[in-house]
């Protein structure tokens, strides 16, 4: 575990998973302003705004396990 290492280490890890949550809202956010926007142009109401939230969870969770694979090495 990263508990063995100095202290800048262990504060670097914890800011870099702390931004997780910041990169995972911003993903699932953009995703619902830029569905809602589309939805409304094409009177599709609410479907491109579902499929860009799912997109924007599926990327999250992408960058999620790929950053749990660059800490755990």
């Amino acid at each position: 575990m990263f508990f063995n290492k100095d202290k800048d280490e262990v504060f670097r890890i914890l800011g870099v998973v702390g931004s997780f949550s910041f990169t995972a809202t911003g993903a699932m956010a953009g995703g619902y302003f830029l569905g809602n926007y589309v939805d409304k142009k094409l009177n599709t109401a609410p479907w491109f705004m579902l499929s860009f939230v799912l997109l924007g969870v599926a990327g999250s969770f992408i960058e999620f396990f790929k950053l749990v694979r660059k800490l755990s090495k």
